[in-house]
């Protein structure tokens, strides 16, 4: 059989392979089996005659190989019989066989680590570099080849899954450190200190969970977002000293503020002038809460105080409009009797009498007092519909009454029935003219100065 056509060694079980003592004579100059796993039990005889014929044995006992194009010298033995001196040699070829068989299977398990298959690799150079076996090395060394390069493969699968992992981590311990970052750029006003505090405080535990969680990143990456979450801690510390400092001289402003606003509510408590004092409680109300904030429990008391002296001052008021509020529901009753009283004048019938009636309703209406808000326009605009129909019937009586008014009345109307013969006459001449357009305008101003002389004949009538 040729060299190509050698057919593949098959695996077979694993036990002990032949000690090299059994070789008679000398002891061999180099090791006659690989570094790999367990030699098998039984030996194919028909691969083992395949293998030996790679082999060939000189007569100073020198045992060489046909490793592809080349001959090499793998060993040497004390053996006479070409067999029994290329046995052991065509074993280690079975044996390296079933090294590639179980390196296979192990590759075509679903993970690995990079020191794994970084050991395989190694063991996959030492035990096929230069062979002392005898066999179709060349065959070997393209299986070899073969899972070298699925291993590689999957070292850069593992690679790739780091590198990600690795990105990954930056991301998030970068998101973190922002996080931070941002943290400490807020307005200090908007920051929750006691809680802000508590995520700096975290701040170190937080990270080196992240290092011990996620894989290792870059150690300048890592460095430089140690530095910026540093500086980020230094610069909150300063910031929130700062901040406390301007808080406590906020503080004793607000206190003096509110102290002023206490004095002046206080000094306001047991007013009567209820209008006025509202108004001026109502300011200190606004300059209360244009005051600063001050510590929370000073500024509960100060408000107790300050709330106290309003309390005071409403009380008195609200007890004083409850009074009032009942003697403007009796006033009430009182006004809406003056009222209908007033409805029933008639002064057509008798003004003078009217004028009297109405005199007296108004004095009592006066001296009745206020009534509720709520009714007060209902009754004042019903009052005032009375005096403006006595004032009316008043003013119509003093026109018929004045004589001057008389005079000029009977004086319009005599000129205009003056003037009415002269327009009549005119239009007696322009109907003898014929012209159409004369006819027309002395029709039309004739007829106005008839229409102005009804108009005050119906005065003189009214007037009497």
């Amino acid at each position: 059989m040729s060299e190509s056509q050698t057919p593949a060694p098959k695996p077979s079980a694993r036990p002990t392979p032949p000690s090299p003592a059994a070789l008679a004579g000398r002891k061999p100059s180099a090791p006659l089996v690989p570094v790999v796993a367990a030699p098998v039990a039984e030996y194919d005889e028909e691969q083992l005659a395949a293998a030996r014929a790679f082999g060939e044995v000189a007569e100073d006992g020198t045992v060489s190989v046909q490793d592809g194009t080349q001959r090499r010298e793998i060993g040497t033995t004390a053996e006479k019989d070409p067999v029994a001196a290329l046995d052991p040699f065509a074993r280690a070829y079975i044996d390296l066989s079933v090294f590639l068989d179980a390196t296979e299977r192990t590759l075509s398990a679903p993970r690995h680590t990079q020191v794994e298959l970084n050991r395989l690799l190694e063991n996959l150079r030492k035990n096929l570099k230069e062979p002392k076996v005898v066999g179709d090395i060349p065959a070997l060394r393209a299986r070899a080849a073969q899972l070298r390069e699925t291993a590689k493969a999957k070292i850069q699968e593992l690679e790739a899954e780091r590198n990600a992992a690795r990105e990954a981590a930056t991301a998030e311990r970068t998101a973190f450190v922002e996080s931070i970052e941002s943290l400490v750029a807020t307005d200090p006003a908007q920051i929750s200190w006691r809680s802000a505090g508590e995520t700096m405080r975290s701040m170190v535990g937080t990270w080196k969970q992240m290092q011990k969680e996620s894989v290792a990143m870059e150690r300048s990456v890592e460095d430089a977002l140690w530095k910026r979450l540093s500086a980020a801690r230094s610069a909150f510390d300063r910031k929130r000293k700062q901040f406390f400092s301007q808080l406590d001289d906020q503080h004793a402003e607000a206190e003096r503020i509110k102290s002023d606003l206490i004095t002046r509510a206080e000094a306001m408590q047991d007013s009567t002038d209820w209008g006025p004092t509202v108004r001026a409680y109502r300011e200190l109300m606004d300059e209360w809460r244009a005051a600063p904030r001050g510590n929370r429990r000073k500024d509960d008391a100060q408000w107790a105080r300050f709330k106290a002296a309003q309390d005071r001052f409403f009380e008195a008021r609200n007890a004083d409009l409850a009074a009032s509020d009942a003697e403007q529901q009796e006033n009430l009753v009182v006004k809406e009797a003056l009222l209908e009283e007033a409805k029933a004048i008639d002064p057509s019938a008798d003004l003078d009498a009217a004028k009297e009636a109405l005199r007296s309703i108004q004095d009592r209406w006066e001296s009745a007092g206020k009534v509720p808000r709520s009714a007060m326009h209902r009754l004042d605009d019903g009052l005032r519909a009375v005096e403006r129909a006595v004032k009316k019937a008043e003013e119509d009586e003093w026109r018929r009454t004045d004589p001057r008014t008389k005079a000029r009345v009977e004086g319009a109307s005599s000129q205009l029935q003056a003037a009415i013969a002269s327009y009549e006459e005119d239009l007696e001449t322009a109907r003898a003219s014929g012209d159409p357009a004369r006819i027309a305008e002395a029709e039309a101003a004739l007829e106005a100065r008839k229409e102005w002389l009804a108009v005050i004949e119906r005065s003189a009538r009214d007037l009497g």
